[in-house]
């Protein structure tokens, strides 16, 4: 018997860089049933889709990089300088989440309350009959499986399969080797499609709590205490740690306001007191995207632009990136800028804090 999931989104779309998140937003294009006829709400144009622009040509990535803001918000890992699976980093910069952290089943769970799924889990220690058994089934009704391979930071959608062969799905639609069971790390299949099941109360207190975590704020002194001790020894280590630091905020928050910027997602359909939802909407905007503005997006470009970084050196730093980091006017300048972050997400936490007291 052969079966093959529709509706299908290859991932990453767009500046997607949790391979988790983007594999958990393409499969629920397909649990929620979107289709190229689903509206898709243009938040730049204030409007539903009218096709204006080739963007309106591929409806469900649009919906897909929809749903990756909003997960990417409610999971918390929008307002972070790092990602919890990173393990070079140590302590995170996000609470709960340990050193060797993978994908553990509170943060997989509040996610299925939020978007509305039931899921369970197969480890390594699965058999492959069983691991196969609840694919098959999944599929059958309707329902794609993450699975979590030999390369254990990256994550495939099991959409099919034909007899014992397993179709997967990431950046292509392929099959997957038959020894696929022995490369398995972990899997999160989904069983169903439930009522979102997280408070508007809930989800603003888990994202203050990050923007109010003592490592994240922490941070802003160990940035300014490294910048005052660059070397000739150490140059080339800092500028990779400003590079990485920055790599972070400068996508991740950009999600964060576009997940507030929607008329109609996951995320505004939680929200119940409009008014509160646009406040947010307002700040995250003003303080994180809206160009010209000292916004978290903007200011990180101007943090690559000191470091010589940017698409033409792949977004990693080079030697002329140490060079110009011995520099006394590149050390201040990027203390104001990196402050500046920190103001951002400072002035983000007061909002949310001011509307959780109206709650």
């Amino acid at each position: 018997m052969k079966k093959i999931l529709e509706h299908q989104v290859l991932f990453p779309v767009g500046a997607e860089s949790d391979s988790f998140t983007a594999a958990l937003a393409s499969a629920l294009v397909i649990v929620r049933g979107y289709t190229e006829e689903t509206p898709y709400w243009c938040a730049p144009n204030s409007r539903y889709c009218i096709h204006c622009s080739s963007c309106g040509d591929h409806l469900l990535e649009r919906h897909q990089e929809s749903i990756y803001h909003c997960l990417l918000t409610a999971s918390t890992l929008a307002f972070g300088f790092d990602y919890p699976w990173d393990d070079t980093v140590n302590p995170h910069s996000l609470p709960g989440f340990r050193s060797g952290w993978r994908w553990d089943d509170d943060f997989v769970d509040a996610l299925a309350r939020f978007a509305g799924f039931s899921w369970r889990r197969c480890g390594c220690t699965s058999t492959q009959e069983e691991v196969l058994s609840a694919i098959k089934s999944s599929v059958d009704a309707g329902f794609p499986t993450l699975l979590r391979l030999e390369n254990e930071m990256e994550w495939i959608l099991a959409v099919g399969y034909d007899g014992d062969t397993v179709y997967g799905l990431d950046s292509q639609f392929h099959a997957l080797p038959d020894n696929w069971h022995s490369m398995l790390r972990d899997a999160i299949v989904i069983t169903g499609s439930t009522a979102p099941d997280m408070s508007c109360r809930e989800l603003l207190e888990r994202i203050a709590s990050a923007l109010s975590y003592e490592e994240h704020t922490a941070l802003e002194s160990v940035i300014m205490d490294v910048l005052d001790h660059v070397t000739p020894e150490n140059a080339m280590d800092v500028a990779g740690m400003m590079c990485g630091i920055n790599g972070v905020p400068i996508e991740a928050r950009w999600h964060a306001a576009e997940s507030f910027c929607g008329a109609e997602n996951l995320l505004c359909d939680i929200f119940t007191d409009k008014e509160i939802h646009s406040r947010l909407r307002d700040i995250l905007s003003a303080r994180y995207i809206s160009c010209g503005n000292d916004e978290t997006h903007g200011i990180g470009w101007k943090i690559w632009g000191a470091l010589g970084v940017g698409p033409e050196t792949g977004y990693a730093v080079t030697r002329q990136s140490a060079d110009l980091i011995l520099q006394k006017e590149t050390q201040e300048t990027l203390k104001c800028l990196f402050a500046k972050i920190f103001e951002n997400d400072r002035a983000v936490c007061a909002e949310i804090r001011s509307c959780l007291e109206q709650l």
